[in-house]
């Protein structure tokens, strides 16, 4: 299950996912990225309670980043399918959401 809220922060649209972004929630999020795209030009993902994704949603997400939208807070299993590199804070256990103008 995947679950997708939106926030409107100072840096534009923030989405965060929570729980797993497998193959038939792709859609479901594909939506929610097109319509936050409409409410601004700046669009960026919390993934920091996302706790798996399949190939599809790694590939998904991996093509989000390359059309610019930051990915933010990513667990080190996330960071690694994704190929980010880990926050120092995320590598040491703390939680924490990601983005400069994010509380």
């Amino acid at each position: 299950m995947l679950r997708i809220n939106g926030r409107t922060c100072a840096c534009g649209e923030r989405l965060e996912l929570e729980g797993r972004l497998t193959v038939p929630f792709v859609p479901e999020l594909e939506q929610a990225v097109a319509a936050a795209r409409l409410r601004s030009p700046q669009v960026s993902l919390d993934l920091s309670e996302l706790v798996f994704l399949d190939t599809d949603g790694a590939r998904y997400l991996r093509e989000l980043r390359g059309q610019g939208i930051e990915l933010h807070g990513a667990s080190l299993f996330v960071a690694q399918l994704l190929g980010l590199a880990a926050s120092a804070e995320r590598s040491r256990g703390e939680r924490s959401r990601g983005g400069p103008c994010w509380t």
